[in-house]
């Protein structure tokens, strides 16, 4: 008789070690299951956020004049951080009655520094010019 109650003693502890891991694996289940459902949620929201914030941006734009007095240029352009200083984006034109060169640009609320390219390659000597918008 000695020798079952040793068996039911050893098999005993074998159940229990094996009832172990499925509750962890239910548990593991339950906390996978829920983060995954919360960045769904957030990701959601968030473009909705960004599609709204261009919209308040393109309102808030202004036309800002620019002038430059370059009497011998054939073209004038105006090149600065709102335009990553491309010499031929902005081009301005001749008026001819005053001889002076303007344009109209659309810009943010911000400070812009910027310099007038007579000819596409003779830059405004000295120090940037800034334009507070």
């Amino acid at each position: 008789m000695a020798k079952t109650t040793a068996n039911k003693a050893t098999k005993a502890p074998a159940k229990k070690a094996a009832a172990k891991p499925a509750a962890e694996k239910k548990g593991c289940a339950k906390a996978c299951a829920k983060p995954a459902a919360k960045p769904a949620a957030a990701k959601a929201e968030k473009p909705a956020a960004k599609k709204a914030a261009p919209k308040a941006a393109a309102a808030k734009k202004v036309a800002v004049e620019f002038v430059a007095d370059c009497p011998l240029a054939t073209t004038v352009s105006v090149a600065g951080t709102f335009n990553n200083w491309a010499v031929d984006k902005d081009m301005l034109k001749k008026d001819k009655k005053t001889g002076l060169w303007t344009a109209k640009i659309s810009l943010a609320a911000g400070d812009y520094e910027y310099k007038f390219v007579c000819d596409g390659k003779n830059w405004d000597a000295g120090d940037n010019k800034i334009k507070h918008v």
